[in-house]
């Protein structure tokens, strides 16, 4: 639409009516950015009553299923991964990476999303961007059963740079209070388990994106997309975690910043040590090879990266060959990397056996 001189507003560098635009055709269901497997959901705790396009969105839950309902909340974003999907025009796989990010971390206490909201603000609406932005993240949703009831534009000039934008989300589930994963289930013996990331997810990017700058050679297109794969959703857990139970399935961890000495502890009891064979690690070939070219080892970005671990599971050692048998059949991808052992001093930790190469 033509800028209307008598707008004051829009004269500043704010056009609602390109705003509203967006949100009718968002409204209207755009074609998904990416075709998933068909999305299953293990439970049905509720739907969506209003959405998109109100001043707030409605939903009518039902948990009439559960003895102990308990809400789940998580925000989080992209990071600067933003940046390098702008500088590459790989947008696509942005607004996954923004749901991954939050409904991720539901699935580490076994629980259920129910809905998800966006943010994207910007300086100045530019509508490719913004579409292969919101079908993404409207595609991942529908990818994890998770309604996508509202959200955010946000249109502020001056306060981003031009072709620039950020994202946040937010999400709200639930899980059963008795069915709950935490560290109180974890016990001295349980082994632990990677399971396999689709890459380095959305962490890292402010050291990935120096490393790039400072190669002698421009990166290949190849290493760029395996750089920006979207992070993955790991919709199969709530479902795992059903049929294995909390006997067996006792605690996970989601490794994002802070690596997995960062983020594995959180999920373990005081006083015991996460041993784990550094070798074991699912790390891929590519990732191992761009972080040696870069001129780091190991330690010093252990803290930074997963190093294909995406998700790290506490399983109960009587449970390992039946948690091994139900990812193979859910098409997880899982690696024995160590024990939880005892005889720690304080917080939990996590010690590193061998090198990684």
């Amino acid at each position: 639409m033509a800028k209307n001189p008598k707008d004051p507003y829009q004269s500043a560098g704010v056009d609602v009516h390109k705003g509203d635009a967006l949100v009718e055709w968002l409204q209207s269901g755009p074609t998904p950015s990416v075709k998933y497997p068909k999305a299953h959901s293990p439970h049905v705790f509720g739907k969506a009553v209003a959405g998109i396009g109100g001043f707030a969105g409605l939903f009518r839950p039902d948990f009439r299923k559960m003895k102990d309902p308990l809400l789940i909340a998580s925000t989080d974003g992209v990071g600067t991964k933003l940046l390098l999907g702008i500088q590459h025009n790989a947008l696509s796989g942005l607004g996954h990476d923004l749901v991954a990010m939050c409904v991720n971390d539901l699935y580490t206490v076994g629980g259920t999303p129910l809905f998800f909201l966006d943010y994207f603000a910007t300086g100045q609406l530019d509508t490719k961007q913004f579409k292969a932005v919101l079908a993404s993240i409207k595609s991942a949703c529908m990818y994890c059963s998770t309604p996508l009831l509202g959200g955010e534009t946000a249109e502020m000039p001056g306060l981003y740079d031009k072709g620039h934008f950020d994202l946040a989300g937010f999400v709200i589930g639930v899980v059963d209070g008795k069915c709950a994963l935490g560290p109180e289930r974890v016990r001295e013996g349980d082994r632990l388990y990677a399971i396999s990331s689709s890459g380095f997810h959305s962490n890292g990017y402010s050291l990935i994106r120096k490393w790039l700058e400072s190669r002698k050679k421009p990166a290949t297109a190849s290493l760029i997309k395996k750089i920006m794969a979207p992070t993955r959703i790991y919709r199969e857990i709530p479902a795992l975690v059903d049929k294995l139970g909390i006997k067996s399935f006792h605690a996970l961890a989601n490794i994002t910043g802070g690596g997995i000495s960062g983020n594995l502890p959180r999920v373990i009891p005081n006083g015991m040590v996460c041993e784990i064979e550094t070798r074991a690690l699912p790390t891929p070939k590519w990732m191992r090879d761009f972080i040696v070219e870069s001129g780091a080892d190991f330690e010093e970005v252990e803290h930074v990266f997963n190093f294909g671990a995406g998700m790290i599971a506490v399983i109960g050692a009587r449970a390992a060959s039946s948690f091994e048998q139900a990812s193979k059949k859910a098409s997880l991808s899982v690696n024995h990397i160590g024990y939880v052992r005892g005889g720690g001093v304080g917080e939990a930790v996590v010690k590193y056996k061998g090198d990684l190469w």
